[in-house]
């Protein structure tokens, strides 16, 4: 007890020693592309929408994929628990 006592008394220090001071802010940001960037694309740059959207490939139901990926049926029981607010789950 006496040993927490004193350590709690002690000065606090943190764990992480930072090297250096805090890092100047430039004020003149000159903002340009990235030199793998295609065509010197900026990363603030915005291009405006033109229309609307266009679906790209054909519509697949969930039904058309494999076992693994179809929502699966809904038991009786467990629509009697949502029905029931989950309150006879509690005994």
């Amino acid at each position: 007890m006496k040993a927490t006592l004193q350590t709690l008394a002690k000065e606090f220090s943190p764990l992480i020693k930072f090297v250096g001071g805090p890092h100047p802010i430039p004020k003149n940001v000159v903002i340009t592309a990235h030199p793998c960037a295609p065509n010197n694309l900026l990363p603030i740059k915005v291009v405006a929408v033109k229309g609307p959207a266009v679906i790209v490939g054909p519509f697949q139901s969930r039904n058309s994929l494999s076992q693994r990926f179809r929502y699966r049926a809904i038991d009786e029981l467990e629509i009697a628990d949502v029905e029931s607010g989950g309150a006879e789950l509690i005994n």
